[in-house]
């Protein structure tokens, strides 16, 4: 039963190590997705919010009390409103910054 628990362990670590190497790439696609003017203000302003959220001293959980509960909730809602940016977004401009970023790279 150790045995199971612990390759379910691993499995989860190698999941979270893949979304670790694509962040850069994610990040590089927010980047452009929210300097160009066709994206919906909407969904910039969601991120702008969640950057804002991370800087301000107030929190739901606060980092004072629970550390690691407080900076992840920074953390989410900041990821969060990164993955809302990039799938909301309209499929034709994300194309299009993934494949300019694509090019960029190789």
């Amino acid at each position: 039963m150790r045995f199971f628990f612990a390759l379910l362990r691993l499995l989860r670590m190698r999941g979270f190590f893949s979304i670790l190497i694509q962040l850069p790439q994610y990040l590089r696609l927010a980047w452009r997705l929210m300097w160009d003017a066709r994206t919906p203000g909407k969904l910039k302003l969601w991120v702008v919010l969640a950057i804002l959220y991370g800087l301000v001293p107030i929190d739901f959980i606060p980092e004072g009390l629970l550390l690691h509960l407080g900076l992840g909730e920074d953390l989410i809602m900041l990821i969060l409103s990164i993955r809302n940016l990039i799938v909301h977004s309209p499929p034709d401009i994300v194309t299009e910054h993934a494949r300019a970023i694509a090019l960029k790279k190789t």
